[in-house]
């Protein structure tokens, strides 16, 4: 057979509106063959879609559910591979066959364009014939038609069993409802059908967080908690245990009679899913938050206060609160056992702190070193940050006596020396005990020490044995020196301490008091070693110096006192601090005048008198009120007591005459107080609460103006002005915009908000001890107590 050169062969494509005619019936074709090969695996998949509308599966345990949708899932892969098996894809001739059948063309016009030339290659009649029939023979006038596709399951299913399943699928989506997608997607996932059981589930955050229990819904979100949450499952009325798959493997339930139990730790990021009786009870996707490191960071450069204490002003914060604070002492450039120092927290685990410490440490052996100070913050789960190490020369006391000054030294290269210097401070301490007929007639009891210094550091086989020589080198100086003023100061700062831990972690208020009272005992002590040791001439006092009373510290102290009581204990805290810095920075002086820190007298007593005459005005007015509740006509009487605090306010105002124009609100009160007299009078009691209030207001404001100019004379009389940065509080905090003055660091609260917060406070008590309250009222009130 010779096949034609190009121009004589017919090109199959040259056509288009054919060729799609023929890619059509190729695809009818297709669908021909598929559509009995795909049973009988659409009768075992309708089977399970219709089981699963019903809700069979809901009634199955998850492990014969996985087991019933695998055993479909392979025969149905087995009804796939046998139907598909002699299963062939139509060919272009195939469809061009379809196409002639359908359209009844004869003699296979379409078809034939693959045919060849047999006979008559090179005689040029029989290829010109050749090529004028191939020109001719689309040239048909029937336009071309294409029959659906014709099914042969019959041939697959001669029993009609496919109409069966149909139907049992249709019945299933009548029965499911809105539910029929729910129910086929979760015959795949496992939800096939809504279990009996429920779930309880909750996130209990680690205690130290402070935060408050998650309760949890079903979810598909993420979910961000603190590392180390501990996640609570209870399970209710399950026939068997629950399926459980979690971050960390797989824990089980555990209990028993349908009501189960567990919980696991987050500690990383993943998933956890609950599963009871086919049915998923809780998916969830937790974000575990770390807890990250606290810092701290100096706030300034260390410095010593004027009577040779450590100053140390630092600022540090943790995500979940601080724990521990501490500064870490080590000598500089030499060896030598770190020094811990403890430092104070005003408060119970605060998220940040900003705070300044102060501590005598004249007494340890490194006093007078240069040393390298790194503060160290720690969290509840034992993390630690450190700040940068600042290098600095610790405050010493100054001794007189030479012998003191050498005993001193000696110590210092005994602490941070290694067995070489100790060698040297022995040889130095048996040579300071030569003729001592000479140099210790009238101290033998030195004389002893040192020699007894020298034998046990000679025969010191422990680091004990070391300390023990420097305590006794300490003593030695202690006495060759006069004092009491050091020792008094360092059981002020150990007060100080005492007092700050209490007030945070919620002591009782008795514990407080007999804490305080002891802080003034010691001040008082302190004030009298201070005099004892100041200058004994009238030295005058330099100008711009802000100077404090004996007076004044005594109403620091008892303001302290009064906000512990009213249950400001954290503002308590504050002003206990800031009178430490006080004291810290206080030199004593016998010279008089230069005004006082404490203000005018006569202010400071008007607004005391008048948080008296507002507390009182404040019980007429409850006396009024129950009067009108109950109808009693005692106005008279009430009408006596109101005129008696008209005559105490006048009094109050009378000790600020001469000092200018008073505020108006105590012309407002003084007249207010009249009209509700003379209502009280005509026993009109409702009127007359209303006129009370007023004055209550009245007197607020006037109050206020009255502290306000207190609060700038007090500023003025400390000297320098509160835009001054260069200058500083008594605290020695420098004002202005580093950090304020002393007035803006803590604002002291006056009488009026003291009495009313300790009001408060009694009604508080007083309605807590009625037990027979409401159970809801008498929780709030408890409540409110802690608060206090």
């Amino acid at each position: 057979m010779t096949r034609l050169s190009g121009q004589t062969e017919f090109q199959t494509g040259s056509n288009k509106p054919i060729e799609r005619r023929i890619a059509a019936a190729r695809a009818i074709i297709g669908i021909e063959r598929a559509w009995p090969a795909l049973w009988p695996a659409l009768g075992v998949a309708g089977t399970f879609i219709g089981l699963a509308l019903f809700g069979a599966f809901g009634l199955l345990a998850w492990p014969l559910h996985a087991l019933v949708l695998s055993a479909f899932i392979v025969l149905n892969g087995i009804a796939l591979d046998r139907g598909f098996r002699s299963f062939a894809l139509p060919t272009w001739d195939d469809g061009a066959r379809r196409l002639e059948q359908d359209t009844g063309l004869k003699h296979r016009p379409i078809s034939e364009a693959g045919d060849l030339l047999l006979g008559g290659a090179g005689d040029w009649w029989a290829e010109d014939l050749w090529r004028a029939h191939l020109r001719q023979r689309l040239t048909f006038s029937i336009p071309l038609r294409l029959s659906g596709p014709r099914s042969r399951m019959n041939e697959r299913d001669p029993r009609a069993i496919r109409l069966a399943v149909l139907l049992f699928v249709a019945a299933g989506l009548v029965f499911a409802g809105r539910d029929g997608l729910t129910r086929i997607i979760g015959a795949f996932s496992g939800d096939a059908f809504a279990s009996s059981a429920t779930l309880d589930a909750w996130i209990d955050p680690p205690a130290y967080t402070g935060e408050a229990p998650i309760y949890l819904h079903d979810s598909r979100g993420s979910i961000a908690v603190p590392a180390g949450s501990i996640l609570n499952l209870r399970v209710h009325g399950a026939g068997h245990p629950p399926g459980l798959s979690a971050i960390d493997g797989y824990p089980q339930f555990s209990g028993g009679n349908g009501e189960y139990s567990s919980t696991l730790r987050i500690t990383s990021d993943g998933a956890v899913r609950v599963r009871a009786e086919g049915s998923t009870l809780g998916r969830w996707a937790f974000t575990a938050i770390p807890d990250l490191p606290p810092h701290i960071s100096f706030d300034g450069a260390p410095g010593r206060t004027e009577h040779a204490a450590l100053k140390l002003s630092y600022s540090a914060g943790d995500d979940y609160g601080v724990v521990a604070l501490r500064a870490i002492i080590r000598p500089h450039g030499r060896p030598g056992a770190p020094l811990i120092v403890d430092l104070p927290l005003a408060q119970s685990s605060p998220k940040t702190v900003k705070d300044t410490a102060y501590r005598d440490l004249t007494e340890h052996p490194y006093a007078g070193l240069a040393v390298d100070i790194t503060l160290e913050a720690s969290d509840a789960i034992g993390q630690t940050g450190r700040s940068k190490t600042v290098t600095f020369t610790l405050p010493a006391r100054i001794f007189t006596n030479p012998l003191a000054r050498a005993l001193i030294e000696q110590r210092q290269n005994l602490a941070a020396g290694n067995s070489v210097a100790r060698d040297r401070v022995m040889l130095t301490l048996d040579a300071l005990t030569i003729a001592p007929d000479r140099f210790y007639q009238d101290q033998a009891g030195i004389y002893m020490g040192l020699r007894a210094a020298y034998w046990a550091l000679k025969n010191a086989h422990h680091e004990d044995d070391v300390r023990h020589v420097e305590s006794l080198l300490w003593q030695m100086a202690i006495a060759l020196e006069q004092g009491g003023l050091a020792a008094a100061a360092e059981e002020l700062r150990r007060l100080q301490a005492l007092i700050t831990a209490a007030l945070a972690q919620g002591a009782p208020q008795e514990v407080v008091d007999a804490l305080l009272e002891r802080y003034q005992q010691t001040l008082q002590r302190y004030m009298q070693s201070l005099a004892a040791n100041g200058p004994k001439d009238n030295t005058p006092v330099p100008p711009g110096a802000k100077v404090l009373s004996e007076k004044d510290l005594n109403a620091l102290l008892q303001a302290i006192e009064q906000l512990s009581r009213s249950g400001n204990r954290a503002q308590a805290a504050q002003l206990l601090a800031l009178l430490q810095g006080l004291l810290e920075n206080l030199h004593m002086t016998t010279a008089s005048g230069g005004g006082g820190a404490s203000g005018d007298k006569a202010l400071s007593d008007a607004i005391q008198g008048l948080g008296d005459v507002m507390g009182k005005q404040r019980g007429l007015m409850d006396k009024t009120f129950r009067s009108q509740q109950q109808g009693r006509g005692d106005g008279g009487a009430l009408s006596g007591e109101q005129g008696q605090l008209r005559q105490q306010l006048g009094k109050v105002l009378n000790g600020l005459r001469g000092r200018g124009p008073l505020p108006k609100e105590f012309g407002e009160a003084d007249r207010g107080m009249g009209e509700s007299q003379k209502e009280l009078g005509g026993n009109d009691l409702a009127d007359s609460n209303e006129s009370q209030k007023e004055v209550l207001n009245a007197l607020r404001k006037g109050a206020g103006a009255l502290a306000d100019q207190l609060n700038k004379e007090m500023a003025a009389q400390q000297g320098g002005s509160a835009g001054e940065e260069d200058s500083q509080d008594p605290l020695g905090r420098e004002q202005g915009n580093a950090g304020g003055s002393f007035g803006n660091r803590v604002k002291l609260p006056s009488q009026t908000e003291l009495q009313r917060a300790r009001s408060i406070l009694e009604e508080l008590r007083r309605r807590a001890a009625e037990r027979g309250r409401p159970k809801e009222e008498l929780d709030y009130i408890d409540r409110l107590l802690k608060e206090f």
